[in-house]
């Protein structure tokens, strides 16, 4: 990412400022990929486990003799599995609101002798 962002503001992706889609890409697009990557193991097992009232839950495979919690220990883990997506969600609704307070370039000594036209 050094090479986009050494010279960001020679680039115009989709006609959108480079600068400004460097820090979209650092403040919500890295999060939002994240949330979705964490939602795609973490979602199933924590709603299952809601549903079963247990963790593990029922049917999911365990690679060692593993003690099932049930009862309120495991509602908060499951309820944890189902909130940690979330948590990168928030830094991205947060992250969308800093990007307008990031330096844009439009007031710095940005060399445009490096740009290849």
């Amino acid at each position: 990412m050094t090479w986009y962002a050494d010279n960001a503001h020679c680039y115009s992706p989709l006609g959108f400022s480079g600068i400004s889609v460097l820090w979209y890409a650092l403040f919500v697009g890295i999060p939002l990929l994240s949330a979705f990557l964490v939602a795609i193991f973490s979602l199933p097992l924590g709603i299952k486990g809601l549903i079963h009232h247990q963790f593990p839950p029922k049917g999911v495979k365990v690679y060692q003799p593993t003690v099932i919690i049930t009862g309120n220990k495991a509602k908060i883990k499951s309820l944890g599995h189902i909130i940690a997506p979330g948590i990168f969600v928030a830094i991205g609704v947060w992250g969308y609101f800093q990007v307008d307070k990031m330096p844009d370039g439009s007031n710095s000594n940005l060399d445009f002798s490096i740009c290849q036209s």
